[in-house]
């Protein structure tokens, strides 16, 4: 009986230990969640977020602060539009803006002392952001639906963010009128797009990489047979090298260059550069970058090669890779919260400063002049004047009754602009029109 008893009071011990240690270790995942809950007394009051820092832009703009225990925004509504899925809302809508995924930081909460080791401030964090690139990019959208990436290939920092539509922050009862039409999404981070022809960078790549002699022919009479099936092309280009391919954006020459190439081979290329994993930038956690080329007949290969088939790639990675293109095949670690410190100028953290080549040098400078000769060859450096530009347009076949997205993506070699870029317009038309428009006023901002 005795024995029973024992072992009846070791079971409940137990069950009670380990009960215990559940909750505990539920609490430990999931403070942070619990901490931002509008019922927290002590960074809320009556549900509006008070006790936190200031958010500011990288010359020291307030764009986001806590007056008289209220939570405020800039006080231009373009600004806080241009700036909204950067620095978020306070309802939590849009999950990728600071006020979500930097609370802790932003509070100065953490798990072992709650918000008791600091002030009733919170902690200030510093973007890298410029406010008024962002502004021009948002005015550039117009009401088109897109989004505008910029991010320095020297520093790694994120210069502008901008995706449309989107809202004001002081009147998300109307915003979510429009969630619909993905007024909450950061589409720089979060979008998945059909590349269209900007995809043939990275087929260009894979061919810089493993051909002996770039300057090989390749037949295009208003398009090539590949597989006993029709791959179209939108000019008759009759003989073209890999160069002179996409300078004029030649779908069969990059439908041959693909297959030649192998779905292996090409893949390997795109994983290198990140395709298929996940991209972070800080604490935020991007959309992938998909390709799949794997056990893939030569048809679908060459329209995957160009850009088409089943591709998706998500803008913010591709403005990373456009980075290291820029930067001699070294990623910088991307930025966006350049400090976060105290309301007495203590630096607390600052994010970023890790390099990552993803290209080898010589490769990332033999397709960075491929892609300059495409912008003084083909779309002018009118509207460029000064930057170096380099870039490739892409029109994106979204479906035979809309018009395809428009991109433009990129880099300026001039160092005194050293930016990398992404312009997507949603439904745009041709890339050479609308996207390099908007870009043109972005990069000379």
């Amino acid at each position: 009986m005795t024995s029973f008893r024992s072992l009846f009071v070791t079971l409940l011990s137990t069950i009670f230990t380990l009960t215990i240690l559940f909750h505990y270790g539920k609490l430990a995942i999931h403070s942070e969640r619990y901490a931002s809950y509008p019922t927290n007394p002590h960074l809320f009051n009556q549900g509006d977020l008070y006790r936190a820092g200031k958010i500011l832009d990288r010359d020291g703009n307030i764009l986001a602060q806590t007056i008289n225990g209220k939570r405020e925004f800039n006080s231009s509504e373009t600004i806080r539009r241009a700036t909204v899925h950067t620095v978020g809302d306070l309802e939590g809508n849009v999950a990728t803006g600071v006020h979500s995924v930097y609370f802790n930081e932003l509070t100065g909460y953490n798990f072992v002392d709650g918000v008791y080791d600091s002030d009733n401030s919170g902690n200030d964090i510093t973007l890298t952001i410029d406010t008024d690139m962002c502004t021009t990019a948002y005015k550039a959208l117009g009401g088109y639906k897109g989004t505008v990436g910029v991010m320095n290939w020297k520093t790694g920092e994120i210069l502008c963010m901008v995706s449309t539509p989107t809202f004001d922050p002081y009147y998300t009862d109307q915003a979510d009128k429009d969630a619909e039409n993905g007024v909450y999404v950061n589409r720089l981070l979060s979008g998945q797009y059909a590349p269209g022809s900007t995809f043939k960078v990275v087929t260009a790549l894979s061919g810089i990489e493993n051909f002996s002699n770039l300057d090989d022919k390749y037949t295009c009479k208003n398009g090539v047979t590949i597989g006993g099936e029709w791959v179209s092309c939108m000019g008759n280009h009759g003989s073209e090298t890999m160069q002179s391919g996409l300078t004029h954006s030649c779908n069969s020459t990059f439908a041959q260059i693909g297959v030649k190439l192998g779905g292996n081979t090409l893949l390997r290329t795109a994983e290198g550069l990140g395709f298929n994993k996940k991209v972070n930038l800080g604490k935020i956690t991007c959309a992938k970058s998909i390709v799949n080329l794997t056990n893939i007949k030569d048809i679908d290969l060459g329209w995957a090669s160009m850009g088409q088939h089943d591709d998706l790639i998500n803008p913010f990675h591709y403005l990373t890779v456009m980075s290291a293109i820029a930067n001699d095949g070294v990623l910088k670690e991307p930025v966006l919260v350049k400090k976060v410190s105290t309301p007495k100028g203590t630096t607390l953290k600052k994010e970023g400063g890790s390099d990552k080549r993803l290209i080898a040098k010589e490769d990332a400078k033999t397709l960075s002049d491929m892609m300059r000769k495409v912008v003084t060859d083909y779309y002018s450096d009118s509207g460029f004047s000064g930057l170096e530009t380099c870039g490739k347009t892409g029109t994106a076949e979204v479906g035979e009754d809309k018009r395809p997205h428009s991109w433009f993506v990129g880099f300026c070699r001039n160092e005194s602009k050293p930016y990398a870029f992404v312009v997507i317009v949603e439904n745009g038309g041709m890339g050479a029109g609308i996207a390099k428009t908007i870009a043109s006023r972005v990069l000379n901002s």
